[in-house]
């Protein structure tokens, strides 16, 4: 039972809906007849998979309902991402609002993908949450610098804040994170950003230096410079993950290269799109040895890989690198031509020197037990 409890499930029933499952569990918490005990035993709460249809809905207050009789709850889950309408209106937190209710116990809230919140309506977060250590905003609507500054400068315990793809962010908005979350923030997401200049990663790299995961794909006005800031600040002492992927202005020379590797010296993750390091087809050799000087780096993502790429780059790289502790080569590419003449991933020719299913298989299969990264062929989400 305690088990049970502790997570409830909402999408493990063959006969009820979640949001029948959920709306059961609300009449239990408003007739009491869930006993006290049981309410207790509530740490955790995913109601992402909850939908409302025309005939069925949950109460304005069923928010409060569930803040108010789990009391012990710490992790809670309203993302959007998996359902075509999401049901997470500011309406619910208005009716929260109104009824002054402050939660110390949730620390992980994550509202990704809820298109219908309001600005209002996220301010009041650190009013009703002030010891969240993770919240995730990726693609929420509302998003602006004033609210994030206010919910930074409030919660003073936050360790991860994703605020992917929240468009109305500019600078201003990453200054207020670097100062007031500067002593505990481990994890950023700033992915898909486009109004985050280098100024905002300065800020960062000054005030965070305990950063350990930054995410600053698709940020298309980054550039060089900012790197650089970052692996000549403290913060490039704890920095584990990195992903760079279509960040269009930063190229990968080998200066770059070699200052990251000196000193981002925990790194174990890298993220970077193909003509990042192929933009110099001189230094190809030597950025690929530059790779070495990596030697906490496990596991290397590259995108947007062409159809005709070279592949024993690829192979060279794994077996360089793997002098220290890469694991991975994961390649991402789009469509290419022969998906469309032979099928996707069809039985294309046999070129050894491009980079296909057949050839990475081939690479796999003659390692042998020999100590080489993996190197894995992906589809791109992207496209």
């Amino acid at each position: 039972m305690p088990v049970l409890w502790s997570n409830p499930r909402l999408d493990n029933s063959l006969v009820y809906t979640p949001l029948q499952c959920i709306q059961s569990i609300l009449a239990s918490m408003e007739t009491r007849s869930l006993r006290p005990e049981t309410r207790l035993m509530i740490h955790s709460l995913d109601l992402s998979q909850v939908q409302e249809t025309l005939y069925s809905t949950l109460p304005d207050n069923w928010l409060f309902i569930i803040l108010q009789h789990a009391p012990m709850l710490h992790n809670l889950c309203l993302s959007g991402k998996t359902t075509t309408s999401p049901f997470v209106q500011s309406q619910a937190f208005r009716k929260l609002t109104q009824t002054g209710l402050i939660h110390t116990g949730l620390e992980h809230l994550d509202l990704s993908d809820c298109t219908d919140i309001r600005e209002p309506v996220l301010k009041s977060l650190a009013t009703h949450f002030p010891n969240l250590v993770s919240l995730n905003l990726s693609r929420t609507s509302g998003v602006t610098d004033t609210a994030l500054a206010l919910i930074v400068d409030r919660c003073q315990y936050l360790e991860t804040v994703n605020i992917a793809y929240c468009r109305q962010v500019t600078d201003l908005g990453l200054f207020s994170v670097a100062k007031f979350c500067r002593r505990n923030l481990r994890v950023l997401h700033l992915t898909g950003n486009l109004k985050m200049t280098d100024a905002s990663l300065l800020a960062v790299a000054k005030h965070c230096p305990r950063i350990e995961k930054l995410f600053l794909s698709e940020c298309s006005r980054i550039t060089d410079s900012a790197l650089e800031w970052i692996a000549r600040s403290s913060s490039s002492t704890s920095l584990k993950e990195l992903e760079l992927h279509r960040c269009d202005k930063i190229m990968f020379g080998l200066p770059l290269l070699e200052l990251l590797a000196r000193k981002c010296n925990v790194l174990e993750r890298l993220t970077l799109t193909y003509k990042q390091i192929n933009s110099r087809r001189d230094d190809l050799k030597l950025v690929m040895e530059a790779f070495r000087d990596f030697h906490r780096l496990q596991s290397i993502d590259i995108y947007e890989m062409p159809e005709h790429s070279p592949a024993l780059f690829f192979w060279d790289l794994a077996y360089q690198a793997s002098r220290g502790n890469l694991r991975a080569i994961n390649l991402y590419r789009g469509s290419f031509m022969t998906d469309y003449i032979l099928g996707n991933y069809a039985s294309a020719p046999e070129h050894d020197q491009n980079i296909t299913d057949q050839s990475v298989r081939k690479f796999n299969d003659m390692r042998n037990g020999a100590h080489k990264a993996t190197v894995n062929l992906f589809v791109d989400d992207f496209y």
